[in-house]
């Protein structure tokens, strides 16, 4: 769990110092949270590990599609997934969830901007559902109104652990 730690902590200056968590620091994570299932669990980690790593995929694919969530994002939830299995990677991703919305609503409250970003969002869903068409959800938006995701998910990991 150090090693998952680690990799977290190491993903989260990323995100912080560049606005994106590299794919080597998510292979080194998938990989080692594999030899983990499989010394932890035998044959049978190979599965924990699959469906840890599937599940966030399944959960927040619809949230990138949309770009409200990186990929790099869930990549990191997806490296969680494979030290910590579906049921682990569930309970980190409802902690995250709910650390990233207090710490969301305190930020937006703070700077007198929770109105505009609920009129924003339902805006968003209205014109989508009158005409289908995608386009991202961040795009035109204040650059202080976007969010590193990865530090609650390192909050959820430490509470998880």
């Amino acid at each position: 769990m150090i090693s998952l730690t680690g990799i977290a902590m190491t993903a989260v200056l990323c995100d912080l110092w560049v606005n994106r968590i590299p794919n080597a620091i998510i292979a080194v994570g998938l990989a080692m949270g594999l030899v983990y299932q499989l010394f932890a669990e035998g044959p049978l980690g190979l599965i924990f590990f699959l469906g840890g790593v599937l599940l966030p995929v399944l959960l927040l694919g619809a949230l990138y599609y949309f770009r409200m969530l990186g990929a790099g994002d869930i990549k990191l939830l997806c490296v969680v997934g494979g030290f910590l299995g579906p049921a682990g990677v569930w309970a980190c991703f409802v902690r995250s969830v709910f650390i990233a919305a207090v710490i969301s609503l305190a930020v937006l409250y703070r700077r007198h901007e929770l109105g505009e970003r609920l009129r924003y969002f339902w805006k968003y869903i209205g014109d989508y559902s009158k005409n289908g068409q995608w386009k991202p959800y961040l795009d035109g938006v204040k650059e202080s109104a976007r969010f590193c995701f990865s530090v609650p998910v390192l909050i959820g990991i430490l509470l998880c652990l």
